[in-house]
């Protein structure tokens, strides 16, 4: 049950007292609901006071705020990742069994699930914990002629059910994982949970295993991660309150040695454990400013999409700072790094 689902009686009183005003409505969204967590019933509001006003521009232009409050700009640029998006049609069409029952879990636009609709997949169970995405998902579905073969839910997917959501456990499942770091938006938890309860014992997992990535990384514009001296001012003590760690612009990064696997996750077999390792990368000359981390999926044997490729719009690499030092050319660096199972970390050996 989420706070949409048990408003406060005052703030239901208070959404009865603006009814038919569009303008107070709005205000109300954007004012009370959206900042008291409560983004369904803010949308609601917000698509009642349209129904109203469906020329009022300014109610036009406020319900834009309360409707994308909340969804990420990655839902832009992801779709706009062909390399990813050729690759993963690739690996179903090899996999899919015939008369599948595909599960998605994080339908997102709904583009994966049509690319797994027309890989082969006769049926697509895909679910999205965000109503408002799952709605417009839906339509996109519906727009493209998928709606027979492609089914929304609106439902995180550890609250599916068999019975309810999917007429039986599906044969495939199609995860789409949006962390950078691939753990940190529950990734290992939700298909842990999907393979006990909603899947068949010998069903497709794509991707079937990841590699968290790691190597060391040149920042050309350091100084975005620490100070030094400011028109004369020493401001190093500043530096104890910087970043730990960061998504900056490709372009702004530069790899200064191999990529080498920290962590390795099979999700295949049993329940990935916490974990922590140590990796040595050998360096190409130049200065160090830290340490560089991105995934590499397995969608299939031999498919692999990496997200420090040209291209990937769908990730992004982060950064950890470290004290910036120079390295020469073939120069052994060990990288530490540790998992709780929600977030890695890491670090450099002493």
């Amino acid at each position: 049950m989420t706070a949409d689902d048990r408003l406060d009686p005052g703030i239901q009183r208070l959404i009865a007292a603006v009814d038919g005003r569009p303008d107070a409505m709005v205000a109300l969204a954007l004012t009370l609901l959206l900042p008291r967590g409560l983004a369904q019933t803010a949308r609601r509001l917000c698509d009642a006071a349209l129904a109203l006003a469906p020329d009022d521009r300014e109610i036009a232009a406020q319900a834009r705020r309360i409707r994308s409050a909340g969804v990420g700009k990655w839902y832009f640029t992801m779709v706009q990742d062909d390399d990813r998006h050729a690759l993963y049609a690739e690996a179903l069409r090899s996999v899919m069994p015939a008369d599948a029952t595909l599960l998605d879990i994080g339908a997102g636009t709904g583009l994966f699930a049509m690319i797994a609709a027309r890989a082969g997949a006769a049926r697509v169970i895909a679910c999205e914990r965000d109503s408002a995405v799952a709605a417009v998902a839906a339509a996109v579905v519906a727009r493209n002629g998928y709606a027979d073969r492609v089914t929304i839910v609106p439902k995180d997917a550890c609250d599916l059910q068999i019975g309810v959501d999917l007429a039986a456990p599906a044969n495939v499942l199609l995860w789409d994982n949006l962390a950078n770091n691939l753990i940190g938006a529950g990734g290992l938890k939700t298909v842990e949970d999907a393979r006990a309860r909603l899947l068949t014992r010998d069903a497709v997992i794509m991707p079937y295993r990841a590699e968290i990535m790691v190597g060391l990384a040149t920042h050309r514009r350091p100084a975005d991660y620490a100070m030094g001296i400011v028109d004369g001012f020493d401001m190093t003590p500043f530096n104890q309150l910087a970043v730990a760690h960061d998504t900056p612009d490709r372009g702004a990064i530069d790899l200064r040695s191999n990529g080498v696997a920290i962590f390795d996750m099979d999700f295949t077999g049993p329940p990935i454990p916490a974990a922590r390792g140590a990796v040595t990368v050998y360096a190409t000359a130049g200065r160090v400013h830290g340490i560089v981390q991105w995934i590499r999926f397995h969608l299939t044997e031999g498919i692999v999409y990496d997200t420090i490729d040209p291209g990937v719009r769908a990730f992004e690499t982060e950064v950890t700072p470290v004290e910036p030092f120079d390295v020469t050319n073939g120069q052994a660096v060990v990288i530490c790094g540790r998992h709780d199972r929600d977030v890695p970390w890491f670090w450099l050996e002493a």
